[in-house]
């Protein structure tokens, strides 16, 4: 492609200029012409690679070098990949999912590589079909199944990629520090980062802690990363497998579903070595009641915060934040007492209840109301006087 051929850029832009009249549309057009103008990108940075004059990349932008780093490995992809880079051109897909191509050659090896490009039609009608995230979904399958890995094997070889990378940025001086784990060692991390966030900043969070619920949590984590390195706070580190029994239908044939409460993926063969180094707790719940979970659920008034026993009973009847509708993760949640605990409230199970930042606001201090019976069916009352009431939690371990 010509990257000073504009005539395609012309022809979607009288669409664009009547948004008003067909939003729809003119959205589909404007994505079309940003896939055109990344396309562009590439060519001109294809043509200064072959003037060898990379070095002038950034010359007359306000891009910075991870976004020229970023051109570089989607002029590698589309080379490697030319049907995606006429696609792009097109606007059959978008740049995200040439990135996403590209992230998945980068961690195969040569020969898996060459594979995975053999089928470069089937995956390029695929991506033209969905979004990058659903095409992301396939290549990581399919990378999967290029490795053909066992489950040890599989594990040794994530040992083996452990990595700690780390840059600076040129325009906030701030440094960044990206950390590849393997499955068991991100275990480790993770239960020691959500007891450090707990116990360090319940009551008391850091100076400039964001408001937004996602970035409050990163902020949290990043500062107890901080003190860990320190040597404060935190848990043993040792594997945490909590099997979760659902009894509401004893006479289903179902397993047990394991849930470790993470986004990492064991391989079952690892799971069964890590038996002798892990606690390994049975949660058993019916009707969304917890029936029997190990640890100490009823502390009273002997202390405000939920313990880790708590927390692991209510996760396995909480996926998400209590209230109906919220899709707020477990971990970005805080642990509400039903009765404050300021009117006397106990910190035993049956007064505990997962709520994100936003709704634990509006119980705080936009009045919301709410009560919640023993057998855990949740009731909202609002200022208006309205009132909305749902059965007890679905066993929605995740």
């Amino acid at each position: 492609m010509d990257p000073t051929n504009v005539e395609p850029a012309q022809s979607l832009l009288h669409l664009v200029a009547a948004c008003h009249a067909a939003p729809v549309e003119a959205l589909a057009a404007l994505d079309q012409l940003v896939a055109w103008c990344h396309a562009a990108r590439l060519q001109c940075v294809a043509a200064l690679e072959q003037a060898g004059q990379l070095h002038r990349l950034s010359a007359g932008t306000h891009r910075s070098q991870r976004d020229n780093d970023a051109l570089e490995r989607g002029l590698d992809t589309a080379r490697r990949a030319p049907a995606f880079a006429g696609a792009l051109e097109s606007g059959a897909v978008s740049a995200a999912h040439l990135d996403e191509l590209g992230r998945s050659l980068r961690r195969l090896t040569p020969d898996q590589q060459r594979q995975l490009l053999d089928g470069e039609a089937m995956l390029l009608t695929i991506a033209s079909a969905g979004t990058s995230a659903e095409f992301a979904r396939l290549l990581r399958r399919e990378e999967r199944r290029l490795g053909r890995l066992s489950g040890m094997d599989s594990l040794r070889h994530q040992q083996a990629s452990v990595r700690l990378r780390a840059r600076t940025d040129r325009e906030t001086g701030m440094r960044s520090y990206s950390l590849w784990l393997d499955p068991v060692s991100a275990v480790s991390l993770e239960q020691r980062l959500d007891a450090a966030v707990e116990a360090m900043f319940h009551d008391t969070p850091p100076p400039g802690c964001p408001l937004d619920p996602v970035e409050r949590h990163r902020f949290l984590r990043a500062h107890a990363l901080l003190r860990l390195t320190e040597g404060g706070g935190g848990r043993d580190g040792r594997p945490e497998i909590v099997v979760v029994v659902d009894a509401t239908n004893p006479e289903s044939e179902s397993e047990p579903e394991v849930d470790r409460g993470l986004p990492v993926e064991i391989p079952l063969q690892v799971l069964h070595t890590l038996w002798g180094d892990a606690d390994v707790l049975p949660v058993i719940v019916r009707n969304g009641v917890v029936l029997h979970a190990p640890g100490e659920l009823m502390l009273g008034r002997t202390t405000r915060l939920a313990n880790r026993a708590q927390r692991r009973a209510l996760r396995a009847m909480y996926r998400t934040c209590a209230i109906p509708g919220c899709e707020t993760r477990f971990h970005h949640c805080k642990i509400h007492h039903v009765v404050w605990w300021r009117h006397g409230g106990r910190t035993d199970l049956p007064n505990l209840l997962p709520l994100c930042h936003r709704h634990h606001h509006s119980v705080h201090v936009d009045g919301w109301v709410i009560t919640l019976s023993p057998e855990r069916e949740l009731t909202v009352r609002f200022p208006d006087g309205r009132t909305r009431s749902t059965g007890p939690p679905g066993r929605r371990a995740a």
